[in-house]
């Protein structure tokens, strides 16, 4: 019974760092469900035409004059009887869903080992930081410019959403996959196209492994997000512009985790003022 005791006190202090570690990516998670209460108040200002312009004016050219998502969802569901494509399919909407659960799967053994090692600890720190600050930068964008993704064109043309039409929505008429139109169905916001966090994330994972020097972990993280890419241009669910905006705020992310706020990048941390003090104490 004694032995319950230490192990309390154990279990107490390191769940306490766990929650304050991980506090950003928590607070994230719970601001971007609770946007489903904002998405009604949003829908008047949802840019619907312009974005569809603009992807048309850049990459009609790629697809006949078509935007690229629209041309490859109707070649593939052409091409839904070939195994191979198939397969693709549900390849493509396992990548899609990979977005969900990368940062914690990424994020868990950096943390943990990072409790003994320095170097694991800097890495989850910086890694911590520069999704933080794409976080931020999404969910401002998010609410301040509500923009419609290549399947809401696909199914209502230019009209503008309403609650009425929000309410008759059937997403198998307007994406193809079963994982991807339960995903979607139960987001908090339908109109958070731009920027694409899917394009986001692999792109700020890939510029922070340049530090590491290593061509497999570089190489990898290229292909993955190459892979991304393409899935969410094939699952319409992204124009090529939306994933150009979520690479943009995936730079100034890694700028921010690699310098911090400039007022703060040369202030000790508290445990170092503290080995400061103490040294200082010992002097005396």
């Amino acid at each position: 019974m004694l032995l319950a005791i230490p192990a309390a006190l154990w279990a107490w202090r390191i769940g306490r760092q766990f929650f304050i570690d991980w506090a950003p990516l928590f607070a994230f998670w719970m601001v971007y469900d609770r946007l489903r209460l904002v998405q009604p108040f949003l829908l008047e200002r949802v840019a619907v035409k312009t974005p569809y312009l603009i992807e048309l004016w850049a990459f009609g050219w790629m697809a006949g004059g078509e935007v690229p998502a629209h041309a490859a969802r109707t070649w593939l569901a052409a091409h839904s009887s070939v195994p191979v494509w198939a397969a693709a399919w549900w390849a493509a909407q396992l990548i899609y869903l990979s977005h969900v659960a990368i940062l914690p799967m990424l994020f868990l053994p950096w943390w943990w080992k990072g409790r003994r090692d320095e170097t694991y600890r800097s890495r989850f720190t910086q890694h911590m930081r520069g999704f933080f600050a794409l976080h931020l930068l999404g969910i401002s964008i998010y609410l301040l410019l509500p923009v419609a993704p290549p399947w809401w064109v696909g199914l209502y043309g230019m009209a503008q959403p309403s609650a009425e039409l929000l309410a008759q929505t059937k997403m198998s008429a307007a994406m193809d996959g079963i994982i991807v139109q339960n995903l979607i169905q139960n987001a908090s916001h339908w109109f958070a196209a731009v920027p694409s966090l899917h394009g986001a994330y692999p792109v700020l994972l890939l510029l922070l492994s340049l530090k590491d020097r290593s061509r497999l972990k570089t190489g990898l993280l290229f292909i993955y997000a190459a892979a991304m890419w393409v899935t969410t241009v094939v699952l319409n669910q992204h124009y090529i512009v939306d994933l150009l905006a979520g690479a943009v705020i995936a730079v100034i992310a890694w700028w921010f985790a690699r310098n911090g706020l400039p007022f703060l990048r040369n202030k000790p941390r508290k445990d170092e003022r503290d080995q400061v003090l103490l040294r200082s104490a010992a002097g005396d």
